[in-house]
């Protein structure tokens, strides 16, 4: 990496500005600025080459034109490293810019403040957004700094690097470029869709505003047309990304011979799972795993709904059906007010984003594994109730932690048979919502049903409880420091015990 020789600066947030400009300048570096930037660095004393030298033409369109240039574009653009670039660089006059100091626009300030349609839409900044994203595209030789809290560190690199940065810094940067101009585009997109009429009646209350933003990258709910109902909610969404992420599960878990299946979502919850021989079959299955909860739900199915599926619910309330297809007559008998989702299930995961205050919470899509699933105790865990406990697993992991599931096996057809989620601690899961759900399906023998948590159980009581409810057969991922008296209880009370290693916190 040559040293930092010419430094481009835009800002429209003056802070730190000039300590910065006299650093660079005292080093030799070239200062180019625009605007009211190069104003502020020319009353300071400092020397300045107006962007308008390298671009041979000056602001236009009352400044809506400042630093858009093919020549300034060109100077941050092409690589040091590449003779080729090189060689038409100089055959076309172009030097490198070796620094970018550029802040955007206040358009966040703008909206803050109630502004006006005009006002909002003339601080959308274009120039400052492509200076960045050019200088970060090229951070192996170009550093990019777009907020004024990143100055110090980078005079640090400057001065111990003897005018230059390195590799590492450089890098970071550019990530934060690119963080910043999502954000900015972000809000940009969301005041736009709101004002297009796209928004949606209101959030997960009457007094919230909300929109669906839809990612032109990916298929999926955001793009499925309702075919018939009511507008979708944003509440609708997001019971019904769930329910179809939880048929994805069942999906991936069956491969191929991929039976009927049929999910029932509430709050964000799984509240009935089930699979079966037949279409209807699974969905009766599903719907009672908590009739209750199952009135207003959002059911989630793998197969097409046929006139006798839609004629299940023809005394039912149900928010949304989502599935592969629907046909006519079935439509018809579906009640007019039902919304209606064709879609397709997606076999790629994706990134899990979540919003927090000022930022967002991004990782990996849970994914399901059982490869390293290994029995843990003396007693003997049944070939036959291995399968089941991956269903259990499977189910344990799309609810709220902490998160309790007893299922149940009949041939070749699964069911979720009773679950409690959503709770401080595992014995109210078990001693409290399973025993009472359990009570009020009148199911006294569970000897045949695995029961499933979705994190370790961290002392040995969860085991007791589990046994004065007559379970023979528990998974779980295990990794707790008392594992040994878990497993020793399990074996004392007579249970057999799976460890699947892998966790499935649900926040």
């Amino acid at each position: 990496m040559t040293s930092i020789r010419r430094a481009l600066l835009s800002v429209s947030d003056k802070t730190g500005l000039l300590p910065l400009a006299k650093a660079l300048a005292a080093k030799n570096v070239e200062l180019i600025a625009s605007g009211g930037t190069a104003k502020t660095l020319m009353e300071a004393g400092l020397k300045v080459t107006p962007v308008e030298t390298l671009s041979g033409k000056g602001e236009a369109f009352q400044g809506r034109m400042k630093t858009i240039s093919f020549e300034i574009a060109s100077s941050l653009l092409f690589r040091r490293e590449d003779p080729q670039d090189i060689e038409q660089a100089a055959k076309l006059g172009i030097s490198p810019i070796d620094l970018v100091v550029v802040n955007l626009y206040p358009f966040h300030e703008t909206l803050k403040k109630q502004a006006g349609f005009e006002e909002c839409i003339e601080n959308i900044d274009i120039g400052g957004p492509t200076l960045l994203r050019a200088g970060a595209k090229n951070f192996r030789s170009v550093t990019v700094l777009c907020e004024p809290s990143q100055y110090e560190e980078f005079q640090k690199e400057f001065t111990e690097k003897n005018g230059t940065t390195s590799f590492e810094f450089r890098q970071k940067c550019a990530a934060r470029v690119y963080t910043m101009t999502s954000f900015y585009d972000l809000a940009i997109a969301g005041f736009l869709t709101q004002s297009t009429g796209d928004a949606l009646r209101y959030g997960e209350n009457p007094h919230q505003k909300a929109f669906v933003m839809k990612d032109p990258f990916q298929e999926g709910l955001a793009h499925a047309r309702s075919l018939q109902g009511k507008e979708m909610s944003y509440n609708n969404y997001l019971d019904s990304d769930f329910a179809l992420k939880t048929l994805q599960d069942v999906h991936n878990w069956q491969g191929n011979k991929s039976l009927p299946t049929a999910v029932v979502v509430k709050h964000n919850t799984p509240c009935g799972l089930a699979i079966a021989e037949t279409p209807l079959r699974a969905l009766e299955k599903a719907w009672k795993g908590d009739e209750k909860s199952s009135f207003g739900g959002i059911i989630a199915l793998n197969f097409a709904v046929t006139e006798e599926v839609a004629a299940f619910f023809s005394e039912k309330f149900v928010e949304v059906i989502l599935a592969p297809s629907f046909a006519e007559g079935a439509r018809e008998k579906l009640k007019k007010n039902c919304r209606v989702m064709e879609v397709n299930l997606q076999t790629k995961p994706s990134w899990n984003v979540r919003s927090i205050e000022g930022g967002l919470l991004v990782q990996e899509q849970d994914t399901f594994d059982l490869s390293q699933s290994k029995v843990a105790t003396k007693n003997n865990f049944a070939e036959d109730k291995k399968h089941l406990a991956g269903f259990a697993m499977l189910a344990v992991k799309n609810l709220k932690s902490n998160a309790i599931a007893l299922c149940r096996q009949e041939g070749p057809e699964f069911e979720l048979l009773t679950m409690g989620s959503g709770q401080t601690n595992r014995i109210d899961c078990i001693e409290k919502l399973i025993t009472s759900r359990l009570q009020d399906k009148n199911i006294k023998d569970v000897s045949d049903v695995v029961l499933a948590s979705d994190a370790f159980f961290p002392f040995a009581d969860s085991v007791q409880v589990a046994a004065k409810l007559g379970v023979k057969y528990i998974v779980q991922p295990g990794g707790s420091v008392k594992d040994n008296e878990v497993i020793a209880e399990a074996d004392k009370l007579g249970i057999a015990m799976m460890f699947t290693g892998r966790r499935h916190f649900l926040h």
